[in-house]
């Protein structure tokens, strides 16, 4: 029998799934982080000399999301499009993945690497996230802009608020 592993997603894992084959998928909140675009994309959502921004977390708050179950088998596959995330196991000291029934969740969570040259310090504020993201080239996935949407949509589409998100859609977009 194989082992199966709950991976917390908080942004597009949640949609872009598919060659992980997910087991289960449910509702779960993370509490003792929240989202941020507080990585550098000069690959995927940009270029080395006009980065835009990814999805990330960053401690404090609580972030609703889902969390999906796979095969230990597909952890070096995700673990490899997950590059500069750091998976890191729930429950922990500072955080924790609960259910809808208020259960906790062994569950993996994929923080950015705050030692990285690619992590945007929580000094960075908003605004300047916006102009990066509004700056940001195509890279080989898209760009921040499109990326920044499509988050936006999914986050609306499932009734989950995230004023951060938000924010800097408004930011953006205008």
């Amino acid at each position: 029998m194989e082992n199966k592993v709950w991976v917390f997603a908080y942004g597009s894992l949640i949609w872009n799934n598919e060659s992980f084959q997910p087991l289960d998928t449910i509702k779960t909140t993370l509490k003792g982080a929240k989202r941020s675009f507080n990585k550098k994309s000069i690959k995927s959502r940009g270029t080395k000399s006009k980065p835009g921004l990814a999805l990330g977390l960053e401690l404090g708050g609580e972030c609703l999301g889902a969390a999906i179950q796979i095969y230990e088998k597909h952890l070096p596959e995700l673990k490899k499009r997950e590059g500069g995330y750091l998976p890191i196991e729930t429950p922990n000291k500072s955080l924790e993945v609960i259910d809808d029934e208020g259960k906790s969740l062994k569950c993996l969570v994929f923080f950015p690497d705050s030692k990285g040259k690619n992590y945007l310090s929580k000094d960075v504020n908003i605004e300047e996230k916006a102009k990066i993201i509004k700056e940001g080239e195509e890279g080989d996935n898209g760009n921040a802009r499109d990326y920044l949407k499509e988050i936006h949509g999914f986050l609306q589409e499932y009734d989950i608020e995230d004023e951060n998100i938000n924010q800097l859609y408004k930011l953006v977009f205008g």
